[in-house]
């Protein structure tokens, strides 16, 4: 602080004190007088006595503000500004503060979930034939997370982000802080070099940018640590160098390339093997705004593989494998109609009409519900067409989609 910053506040204080000391002066020449008290306490109070007592309480309340502010302009008048190394060891111990109680979460602390392995069987090894359509079903789930690569690419660290962020081939499966955690995420979602301003922006929205530096180069030398060069800066720029690091959106890319190019069980082999990639929810366990928008077309591509890879399962004949994905990519996004098609249409491979039946009433009562809609004209007709392949007559449908009433056969 410079000697005319000193001076001026020492006058702003002077000039502040003086005028409070004639404001007490004046409040002491317009002090109200006692009120008589009464000789008894048992008689009750006049009104002027009261009036004279609230005047005097609202007297001593106004010089008590006074004297209030005179000693906090004494006090600023009398305050030291800090010295430059103070304000140096300031800034150096304002890395270490503990981060309020409201942004921590446990799930920080929490270990993480040992993730379930698929064993496959070597060439040599006899491997047996399912006996059932159920056994057949079961091995064909894509929960079951497999390898990203079969390549050399193996060996090089990961990151997986189709479920909880997890690290592979590193010291670490997660990271210890939150913010990494974000960080390499968002880094992996972005695929291109990331400024330090978005990065602020994207881990701490809306905080202020000087308070938030020391968090983030704590969680960029985190970062670092867990994946070597793999993390590279280039001045206030960060990205993720995919040369040396695997990451599961980039093996789900190439997998749907693939089987765009491909047909038959070729393409249902690939889309599998991109189902098998997702753990989980993506991004799950990261609270961020910008994961909540990401996750949303993740959600969306994975309901879409699972009903393509239930189509390719009833042409090939298998309508229990069919069906299974169909109700998986139902659940996941409940207003797409292609996933009830595809169940009614395997219901109907099934012999089960009634199913057809029910999944279409389902399906009706849903979007009324939800979004005041009927279902499509292509499901309308897709739903009488499944009803009048075994021999009995259709339904009849109202404009909205009702089933009115079936008409009985005739003897």
């Amino acid at each position: 602080m410079t000697a005319r910053t000193k001076l001026a506040r020492r006058l702003a204080a002077a000039l502040t004190a003086t005028a409070l000391l004639l404001l007490l002066a004046l409040a002491w020449d317009l002090r109200p007088a006692l009120p008589p008290l009464p000789h008894s306490f048992s008689q009750p109070l006049p009104g002027r006595t009261i009036s004279a007592l609230l005047d005097l309480a609202a007297w001593t309340v106004a010089v008590l503000l006074v004297l209030v502010l005179l000693g906090k302009v004494v006090q600023f008048a009398l305050r030291k500004a800090p010295s430059r190394t103070e304000l140096r060891l300031r800034h150096a111990f304002a890395g270490r503060e503990r981060p309020q109680i409201g942004r921590r979460d446990w799930r920080i602390h929490a270990a993480p979930l040992a993730t379930p392995v698929l064993r496959l069987p070597a060439l040599h090894e006899s491997e047996p034939q399912p006996a059932s359509s159920e056994v057949k079903r079961a091995e064909l789930r894509p929960l079951v997370p497999v390898g990203l690569t079969s390549d050399d690419r193996d060996d090089l660290p990961g990151v997986l982000l189709l479920g909880p962020l997890e690290l592979t081939g590193c010291k670490k499966k997660q990271p210890r802080r939150q913010a990494t955690t974000e960080l390499i995420a968002y880094l992996a979602i972005q695929r291109r070099p990331v400024n330090r301003d978005e990065l602020l922006e994207a881990l701490w929205p809306g905080d202020d940018p000087r308070r938030s530096a020391a968090r983030f180069y704590q969680a960029v030398s985190e970062a670092r640590k867990l994946l070597g060069d793999a993390f590279q800066r280039d001045r206030d720029k960060y990205a993720l160098d995919r040369d040396q690091l695997r990451v599961d959106l980039d093996e789900l890319g190439r997998l749907r390339r693939d089987a765009e190019a491909a047909a038959g069980d070729e393409q249902l082999a690939l889309i599998e093997r991109a189902l098998a990639l997702f753990r989980g929810e993506s991004l799950a366990g990261i609270d961020a705004l910008w994961a909540e928008t990401e996750q949303r077309p993740l959600t969306a591509l994975r309901a879409d593989l699972l009903e393509r890879a239930g189509r390719l399962r009833l042409d090939s004949g298998d309508a229990a494998g069919a069906l299974e994905y169909a109700e998986a990519a139902a659940v996941l996004d409940a207003s797409n109609e292609r996933p009830v098609q595809l169940a009614m249409e395997a219901d109907a491979v099934l012999g089960r009409r009634d199913a057809v039946a029910d999944r279409y009433e389902r399906l009706r009562r849903d979007l009324d519900e939800r979004f005041g809609l009927a279902p499509s004209h292509s499901t309308k007709q897709l739903y009488r067409q499944l009803l009048s392949q075994d021999g009995s007559p259709r339904p009849q449908l109202t404009e909205s989609g009702d089933v009115l009433a079936e008409a009985t056969p005739q003897r």
